[in-house]
């Protein structure tokens, strides 16, 4: 398999060191995306999703350590304002976690967070990053941000609360049907993971991979800023994170102030360049 031959032999002995082992189906994947990002500079978005206590973050934080072997908890954030923050700051080939995405799955303001998110990801394809959302359903988020940008589902399910440790696996396979898609289309209307066929099926062990009281503070951390931001009003929430999005667009891309309203436009943003150079703190250029 060409991915597993350049993955250089000392990154191999690490995560053969690991004191857990992925799924084979599931690492064949993580190394393929760690090969495209390392060698083909290219970025991967992973969604884990499941209802509240069927290990969505036992899964993907395990999956992060497995393709970084500087993941810790300095790569997860809980709130849009983090994970923006976190995208500015990343070095290339870094694995970033958006936990819990609560704003992600508020239907208040769901529509213009998730629009901002999507902005921000077309923005740092060059970063050659691994982003991994968890969120409690695939068919909360924004259709783009679903359809155009996952590369593989990864859905946590149970019958109970003490039956856990399982998955389904969703992407596109070498028969050519994307099954992210397919899913989206078919399952949205009632939350629905029966159509299509999941690629494969597996299990994860309950290995927590960072220290579990040190997250769940930070976790506490993130809830209070979201509850403390949703006393805001969505018009306030909304331009701040607006604003933190434009910032961060001139910081990570070379583009213009022109070309950044076209951006934002064609995301239903529409903001002129000069409202979007005062935003940035600057001078608005002759030519935007």
């Amino acid at each position: 398999m060409e991915e597993i031959n350049k993955i250089p032999i000392e990154e191999r002995i690490r995560v053969n060191k690991l004191p857990y082992k992925l799924p084979q189906k599931l690492s064949d994947i993580i190394d393929g995306f760690k090969w495209a990002i390392h060698f083909k500079k290219q970025s991967a978005v992973i969604i884990v999703d499941g209802r509240s206590g069927m290990g969505k973050t036992t899964l993907s934080f395990q999956v992060g350590l497995y393709m970084s072997e500087n993941f810790d908890l300095t790569h997860v954030y809980f709130t849009p304002d983090e994970f923006l923050e976190g995208l500015s700051k990343a070095d290339k080939g870094d694995t970033l976690i958006f936990d819990e995405a609560m704003l992600l799955s508020s239907r208040s303001a769901l529509s213009a967070i998730n629009r901002m998110i999507v902005i921000a990801m077309s923005m740092i394809r060059s970063k050659n990053l691994l982003i991994i959302f968890n969120v409690n359903s695939i068919f909360d988020l924004d259709r783009n941000l679903a359809l155009s940008r996952a590369d593989l589902l990864l859905h946590c399910y149970g019958e109970s609360l003490t039956d856990k440790g399982k998955f389904l696996s969703f992407f596109k396979g070498s028969d050519g049907i994307d099954r992210i898609k397919q899913l989206y289309i078919h399952g949205k209307k009632y939350y629905s993971y029966g159509t299509p066929k999941a690629n494969f099926s597996s299990t994860f062990s309950s290995y927590f991979v960072v220290d579990e009281g040190e997250y769940e503070r930070r976790k506490q951390i993130g809830v209070d800023k979201f509850l403390k931001g949703s006393k805001l009003s969505e018009n306030a929430r909304y331009k701040e994170q607006r604003d933190n999005l434009i910032k961060l667009s001139r910081k990570i891309t070379e583009k213009t102030y022109k070309e950044l309203e076209e951006i934002f436009k064609e995301n239903k943003i529409r903001l002129s360049y000069q409202q979007i150079a005062k935003i940035c703190g600057e001078e608005v250029e002759e030519n935007g």
